[in-house]
Order: C-alpha cells, then structure tokens, then sequence
C-alpha cells in the first residue's frame, strides 16, 4: 500500500512538473508575440488605413499602434504630426496630436506640430498641443508663447487659457514678455475672475517674483475674493520658501492670524465658507517649515466630506509627506470615496509603495 502512495506521489510531482513546463512555454510564446517586430506590409497597410479610412476606423487604428514596440511607434511619429498639422477632420487631427504627445515623440516634425497646433481653432487640438510641450519639457518657445497669450480672449473663461496658465507655470516661463502680458491681464477689469485666479497660481509655480507685492497685498484685504486670497495663500507659499529668514517668519505669522481668525468666526456657516482659504493657508505653513499645522492637514484627511479628504491627499502627494504613508495605504483599501482610494493609490505608486 505504502508503495503504491510513493507512486502516486511520484505521478503528481512529473505532471505538475511538465505543466509547469507547459506553462513556461505559453508565457514565452506570449511574449515573443507582444514583442513581434512590425513587418514593411503591416506597416504599409496601417498607414494607409490611418490615411484613407473612414473618421472611427482611422481612430481605432490610431489607438492600436499603443501595442506596438518603442521602435514601431516611432515609424508612425511623422505621419501622425503631418495628420495633426494638415487633416481636415478635427477629431483625427486631436487623437494623432494625443498619440505623440502621449509617446513623447520629440522628431522634428512633432515639434513643428505641437508649436503650431498652438494656434489652432480647435481647442481640443491646442490641449494636445499643450500636453506635448509639457511632456516634453520645452521651454524655450517664449516667442510661441508671447504670441498666443496675444492672441488670447482672457475675458471668456475656458479650458484651453487655464491650461496654457498651467503649463507657463509649470514649465517657469517668467521671461519679461510674459510677467508683463500677465500682470496687464490680471489687473484688467475685462479679465475674467477664474482667469485671475489661475493667473495668480501660475505667479507661485513658475516662482514669478515680479507678483509678490500683488500676492501680499490680496492676502491683506479681508473683504477680497476668497479664491483670489486662497490661491494667492498658495503661491507665497512657493515664493516664500526662498526669502531671507525675517521675511519668511513674517508671513508664517500673517498666515497664522488669518487661520485663527477664520477659526474664531463662531457662525458655524460663515467659517465653512472660508475653508478654501483655510486648506491653502496650511499647505503653505507646511511648506514654509511649520510643522505645528501638520495635525491640521491629518484632520482634513480623516474628514466626512471626500472632497476634503481628497484635498489633503493632494496636499500630502505635493508636498511629498511620506510620513502619512500608513494613513495613505489605509485609504487606498478602505476609503468609501473612489476618488480618495485612487488618489491614495496614485500617490503609493508614485512613492514606489504600490506596484502595477
């Protein structure tokens, strides 16, 4: 009988040994068809889809060269710039400008068309555009730059305007030609208000001093927007990580009055409305190097309201507070917010906690 079990045991290690094997060599075939290099026929025929087809074929197939090696995906970088500069059809001309921004693709055609699709009449092709030259770093398009600010309406609230004030910001394009065009805008009364705050954001990305009197002086008055305060809050806050010393302590103590005041105001439904100012006010304490307030942004992240607790999760991914990381991997699992559990994963992912 003992004999017998010895043999059966035997029989399962082989077979499980020669699945395993079986295994292996699927997961290799697997791979070796994902890595399938392009052939010129395949190449010919997807060009000529992507050239003649109808709008959703010419999508799809679009869409499909994602699967393809680096290399592949490169073959096709001048086409889709040519087709996002010269097609006639809007929605081709987006998703091919969507594709090489995506990529990163930096050949000399894609730059051509991520400057000029600047200009273009559809907004949705200017984003693409936008997404391009920020993904790829380039800062040296001040003249670009100069020009569509020129040519832009800042008294009509859009996408494309509060996204071009992003990426100034973001990319520090705070040459002269720029700060003036901005601070003439912010100033004008035809500007639109949500534009005005935008521009005061990019003031504190783009590390614009030429703002700071502006900034301080919004900061002061108590009977301003409370946006225009709050976003003015958060660019001082990236200015003033770099003043001297004396400087720096005397803001920290000007933020600090205005939050215990915000705290003081007894009416319930009076302070609620302060709270955008009272969430800017700690992210920038914060990064000025006051840890006093960090229970503050901890109480934020365990509040009823999910869009608090996504607003502090952001404050923490910025200000890289990886001392909340055991907060942060609770909320990934546990959060009734799916927004809070996806900020909280992409925050795990970008620490190097989670991974794909």
């Amino acid at each position: 009988m003992n004999r017998n079990i010895i043999i059966i045991i035997c029989l399962i290690f082989v077979i499980n040994s020669i699945y395993s094997e079986i295994q292996n060599i699927k997961n290799q075939k697997t791979n070796i068809k994902k890595e399938k290099i392009l052939t010129e026929e395949e190449f010919t025929t997807l060009v000529n889809k992507i050239k003649y087809l109808n709008t959703t074929e010419r999508i799809y197939t679009i869409k499909s060269l994602e699967k393809f090696t680096e290399n592949d995906k490169k073959k096709f970088y001048d086409l889709l710039a040519e087709i996002s500069l010269n097609d006639a059809d809007p929605i081709i001309k987006e998703k091919a400008l969507e594709f090489i921004a995506i990529e990163k693709a930096d050949c000399k055609k894609c730059i051509e068309a991520y400057k000029k699709n600047l200009f273009s009449k559809e907004e949705k092709v200017q984003l693409q555009a936008l997404k391009g030259i920020e993904n790829l770093q380039l800062k040296d398009l001040k003249k670009e730059m100069v020009e569509i600010l020129n040519k832009t309406d800042f008294s009509q609230n859009g996408i494309f305007i509060n996204a071009l004030l992003r990426t100034l910001g973001n990319l520090k394009y705070n040459q002269k030609e720029i700060t003036d065009i901005l601070l003439e805008k912010y100033k004008s009364e035809d500007t639109h208000q949500e534009i005005k705050r935008t521009i005061l954001l990019y003031a504190g990305a783009s590390e614009n001093l030429v703002f700071k009197d502006i900034l301080k002086e919004i900061i002061e008055k108590d009977d301003e927007d409370i946006y225009l305060r709050a976003y003015a809050v958060n660019s001082i806050g990236k200015l003033a990580k770099n003043w001297k010393q004396n400087e720096k302590k005397e803001i920290i103590n000007q933020l600090k009055k205005i939050y215990n005041d915000i705290l003081s105001i007894s009416n319930p439904k009076e302070r609620v409305k302060y709270n955008p100012l009272k969430q800017h006010i700690i992210l920038s304490l914060i990064r000025l190097g006051d840890d006093s307030i960090k229970e503050e942004l901890k109480q934020m992240a365990l509040d009823d309201d999910a869009n608090v607790r996504l607003k502090a999760l952001e404050y923490i991914e910025d200000l890289e507070l990886k001392e909340y990381k055991e907060m942060i991997e609770i909320k990934y699992k546990y959060d009734p917010s799916k927004s809070v559990k996806n900020k909280a994963k992409e925050i795990l992912k970008k620490w190097g906690e989670l991974k794909e």
